[in-house]
């Protein structure tokens, strides 16, 4: 049977994130995508003046319908998440839907580069977060959301192998099953580090930087490390390693293209390495 993934994101018309990545990239993975579309937007926000329509209150009865109709889900996948409220309805889809050994997997969009997106504008949202993260079977935060989830100022975390070490396994601690860190750098190198509480597993890996800077790059790597995860059974560690070098490949295809950076990284012509 072939799997399936709800991926539980805003959709952008413009500018390549969220779920215009995650739809083609678990599709190139073999996986069925079924979007659960948290808002609607003209263009990612990067981008100026874009619209935003809110649909935190069509998700209950959008949830409601998946039950009855009899969808059986593999994984659930969330990113941007607008209010508490959906952080609930993650957890309500997780449990109507999800099957018996479906994997939640979180990437708490909070921040980055040291500082809080607006949307967290309360203790309220990061602490809702916190609550959908102890529950999650993975979950990929940057060096800002690990901040965030652990009650620490974003100016005063560390980068280093050891810091981040003791973030990841005092997350998993608190609830998470598996924590991966992205946006590490070390060396003129960037990467993620990763740690499994099950098992112990703990390592960090890192590419060459491309110094150009892309949004998406996370929902493209946090996609591909779901993909990898449910439609291949890889290991949490192959599944970092999927995801990092397919960002680093993107990134160097981009830069070649010379594309606007602010339209993100072009991937398109490049699934087929997820494929098989």
């Amino acid at each position: 049977m072939q799997r399936k993934v709800a991926a539980f994101h805003d959709i952008s018309g413009f500018g390549r994130c969220a779920l215009t990545i995650a739809i083609p990239v678990l599709a190139a993975g073999g996986i069925q995508c079924c979007p659960v579309p948290s808002a609607v937007l003209s263009a990612h926000t990067a981008f100026k003046g874009v619209t935003f329509r809110d649909l935190t209150c069509d998700i209950d009865a959008f949830i409601k319908n998946w039950s009855e109709i009899g969808v059986q889900l593999d994984g659930i996948y969330s990113g941007y998440l607008g209010s508490e409220k959906q952080m609930e309805q993650v957890l309500a889809l997780k449990r109507l839907c999800g099957k018996d050994n479906s994997l939640l997997i979180v990437d708490p969009v909070m921040g980055d580069n040291g500082k809080a997106y607006s949307i967290v504008g309360t203790e309220g949202y990061i602490e809702g977060m916190r609550s959908l993260c102890r529950s999650a079977d993975v979950i990929t935060p940057n060096l800002t959301e690990c901040a965030l989830l652990l009650g620490i100022d974003p100016d005063s975390i560390e980068n280093s192998r050891e810091a981040v070490t003791g973030y990841m396994k005092e997350l998993c601690e608190r609830g998470a099953g598996a924590v991966v860190v992205t946006g590490l750098t070390e060396n003129d190198k960037v990467g993620a580090g990763f740690y499994d509480a099950e098992s112990g597993t703990l390592g960090f890996l890192f590419h060459e930087l491309i110094p150009v800077y892309y949004p998406g790059t996370g929902d493209l790597f946090t996609s591909v490390l779901t993909s990898s995860l449910i439609g291949k059974d890889r290991t949490l560690e192959q599944a970092v390693s999927d995801a990092a070098l397919f960002v680093k490949e993107c990134a160097e295809y981009t830069k070649e293209q010379g594309t606007p950076s602010i339209e993100g990284v072009q991937f398109e012509k490049l699934l087929y390495k997820l494929i098989g």
